[in-house]
This record gives C-alpha cells, structure tokens and sequence, in this order.
C-alpha cells in the first residue's frame, strides 16, 4: 500500500509474530531500511523501530511517534499503528513515513547543531590567536599548529612542512605518508604550499589526482581522507598543514575556512618571528664590516660548536700597521681598509665557520677544525691573506696581522669568553714578537686532539 500519489503520507507495513520478532516487510519499508528482506526477517522489531509510546493503552490501541532505523544509518521520523493480529498471532503493523512533517523539528536541530560547532571552532580560533601571539620560535609555531588543528578536526595525525633555506621540512607532528612517499617526489606539502589552496582529499583514489601512485601511498599509510592548507604570509610561502584520518572523513562548508584560518595564524607568527630575527640580527652586525658584532658572534659560535667534528677553534686577528693609515689617510680611508680586510677573512672562511668584527682593528673568526693543527694552518691562511697589498694605500704603508689561536675539543666545556681570552693573549705573544705571525694559546682550556702540529705557546715567526 503506498498512498504517496494522493499526497497523504507513504506507508509501509512490518509484521510480526507474538515475541514481536519481524515475519515479513513489505518493499517500501525495505526501501526505506536500505537493506534485502532477509537482514530484518527474524530479528526484533526494536531493532529497526523506536516507538515514543505502546501501541496499546486504556483506551485500546493507538498510532504513536516512532524513528525507523535503517542499516545505513539514517534515521527516518514514522507514525506506526497496528492493523491487527491474525488468527496465527502474526500482527501486522502499518508504517507511514511523515518526514516532511519533521522536516522543520530536524532542520531547527541541525541548525543548533551547526550553531553550537561554529561556536566551538570559534574558540578555537581564539585561543590559537593567543597562543600564536605568544610563540617565540618557528618551531613553537609549528608544534602549536599540530595541537589546534588536531583537536579543531579530530585529525588522526597532524604534520606541519615549514619551508626554509633548504626547501621544505617537517617542522612538527606526525606524518603517517613520509615512510611510503616515493624516491624524487617533491616533500610533502610542497604542491599545496605553492599551489596556496585548501586541499581535500576523500578517498585514497583522489590523492591519485596529485600525483601519481599517491593512491598506493595513502593506503599504505592507513589514510582514508586528507585536508591540507597553505600557510602564506602577505604573499610569501611559509609552509603548509596536513591533517590526515585514519578514516573514511566527510567535510563540512566550514572545514576549509578553518583550516584556511589556523594555517594563517601560523603563517602570520612564523612571519613575525622570522622579521623580529632578522632586525635583532641587523642590530647585532657592524656597521663598517657588516660583520657580526661580539654578541652575535656568541650566538654563532654555538651553532658553530654543534656541527664541529672533532675540535673548535678561536682565532683572534689584530691588524698591524693599522693606525698610520688613519692617522695619515683619515678615517675614511681606515673605514674602507676594516671592509676589505672583513672581505678577505670571508673568502678564508667556509660558510659555516663565523667571522667578527670584535672592535677598533680586531676580528675574530670560529671555526671547526679536526686537529690543533689544522686550527694553525688556517690562521696562517688568514695571515697571508691579510698581508698582501692593498690596491688603495701607498706603498710605504703596509697592513699585517698579528694573529692568537686558541683549539679545544669538542666537549662542550670551555666558555666562549674564556676562548676569547686565551686567543686575545696569544695574539699579544704574536704582537710582541715582531707581529705578522701565528701564535698558539697555552691554556689549561685547550684539550688538543691527536695531530696537533705544534706544542702550547709556540709563536710561529714567518
């Protein structure tokens, strides 16, 4: 019986025994459950039927409210009323489907629904407003970035792909693909980094639209779904957000602008931490040499001291000759020679050796060295290159250097100003002896590794 053609509501009918054990059901009730006749025949009628009420009261029997449950999950709003029981004690129930009559009862409840997580994710938002406004390093960032946007989306796994001198890397977070992602394929991240959109994907067979064997890669890495967001700053690529479900995962109109919301906040304090690095290192460079000064040297070293292999060396440098071309040339003149000597120290060093102005007519330069020895020839490397001519001054006034090397292994122990200190008075030998030549600090600092060329104290003449 189906009366949806004269516009009264669609009806369907159940039948079951005394024990209330479904006997049959017609095809429209079927059609509404999602399922073949033999999935409801033989189990309870509350398994697929909620009733608000008993059919039966005082007053016999009555229609009531009901919710019809189908396999899929989608609960259908019903009116039931039994048609009655045969002479077998089989009762048949009929079942009319008045959904359009709830429609306004489900739209109001979606609506708060939608209303209530709007009002969450709102708060998210604010709290990683704050929490972003209070992040002092990129990596901080990026940590934070993994823990909203864990909790914003339920995410399964969160990875944050920072992009920095040598391309792109994982900053934080977990990335389930990174054991399976194939030889020569750009890091992941990278096309939504530069393509600078929300990208969504739904099922492993979509990832295969990005790039090819991505299909095979998610499922090897047990991701059904994936939503992944650029983080730019004013135009410029940051990185990207990757949030990853170990599930099937629908997205709803508001996943994009919240994953679009937090990348930003991230992007924006990555910006800000990067530009606040950049003017505290500005401040913290000379402003003849364009060299760092001594507290920025400081900072270096330490970096220096991490990538050193075997030994650190400190190689303290003191112009000789320096104030008669600023006494006779002006300063000027002596300014313009500080920049060329700072020049000839950079192309000694290698780029990750440090090289200072520590002030007046001194330098210093950082570096990691395997031996005392090579500690040595690099200081003399750097005496050779100081003394040759210098295109801009006259003849009679010649530039040297008196140079203190200062070596110790790679233990972390010795305090960079006690370095200095050592290195500050080998060079004083150096000066006192004649200058233009390498001396090397005696100091109970020094732990000379095995190859050192020279004993504690030598002053090397040329």
């Amino acid at each position: 019986m189906n009366s949806g053609t004269l516009g009264l509501a669609t009806c369907g009918q159940i039948a079951v025994d005394q024990n209330s054990m479904i006997v049959d059901a017609d095809s429209q009730t079927l059609e509404w459950l999602n399922c073949d006749r033999d999935e409801v025949v033989g189990r309870p009628l509350g398994a697929v039927l909620t009733l608000r009420m008993p059919f039966s009261g005082s007053g016999g029997q009555r229609p009531t409210d009901a919710t019809l449950h189908g396999v899929s999950g989608v609960v259908r709003p019903v009116v039931v009323g039994s048609l009655g029981r045969s002479v077998s004690g089989v009762e048949r129930i009929a079942v009319y489907d008045v959904s359009t009559r709830s429609a306004f009862n489900l739209g109001f409840r979606g609506a708060e629904a939608k209303t209530e997580r709007g009002r969450h994710r709102l708060q998210i938002l604010l709290n990683a407003a704050v929490g972003f406004g209070n992040v002092r390093s990129e990596l901080d960032a990026a940590e934070l970035l993994v823990d909203v946007a864990q909790r914003a989306f339920a995410a399964s796994a969160v990875s944050v792909h920072i992009s920095g001198p040598d391309g792109v890397f994982q900053a934080a977070g977990t990335n389930p693909l990174a054991a399976h992602w194939p030889e020569g394929l750009r890091p992941t991240g990278t096309i939504t980094m530069l393509g600078g959109e929300v990208l969504i994907v739904r099922s492993p067979d979509e990832a295969e639209s990005y790039a090819n064997g991505m299909s095979e890669v998610f499922r090897a890495g047990g991701v059904h779904a994936a939503i992944a967001s650029p983080m730019h700053s004013h135009g410029d690529a940051v990185g990207s957000m990757v949030c990853f479900f170990d599930h099937p995962r629908e997205f709803d109109e508001e996943a994009v602008p919240l994953a679009d919301a937090l990348s930003n906040q991230a992007a924006q304090a990555i910006a800000r931490i990067r530009l606040e690095d950049t003017l505290r290192r500005a401040a913290m460079h000379d402003e003849v040499t364009g060299l760092p000064n001594r507290r920025l040297i400081e900072e270096d070293v330490v970096r220096t001291l991490f990538h050193a292999e075997s030994a650190l060396t400190v190689i303290f440098i003191d112009l000789d000759g320096f104030k008669p071309v600023n006494d006779l040339l002006g300063h000027a003149a002596g300014d313009a020679l500080l920049r060329e000597t700072g020049q000839r120290l950079r192309d000694v060093m290698r780029q990750s050796d440090v090289v200072g102005r520590f002030g007046g007519d001194e330098f210093i330069a950082v570096a990691a060295v395997e031996s005392a020895g090579d500690a040595v020839a690099l200081a003399e490397r750097i005496r050779a290159a100081i003394a040759e001519p210098y295109d801009e001054l006259p003849p009679e006034l010649t530039i040297t250097a008196s140079i203190g090397v200062v070596t110790v292994g790679n233990d972390g122990a010795a305090v960079m100003d006690q370095l200095i200190r050592a290195a500050d008075h080998a060079m004083y030998e150096a000066k006192m002896a004649g200058g233009d030549r390498v001396a090397v600090a005696q100091t109970d600092l020094t732990s000379v590794p095995a190859g050192s060329a020279l004993p504690a104290g030598s002053v090397l003449p040329v």
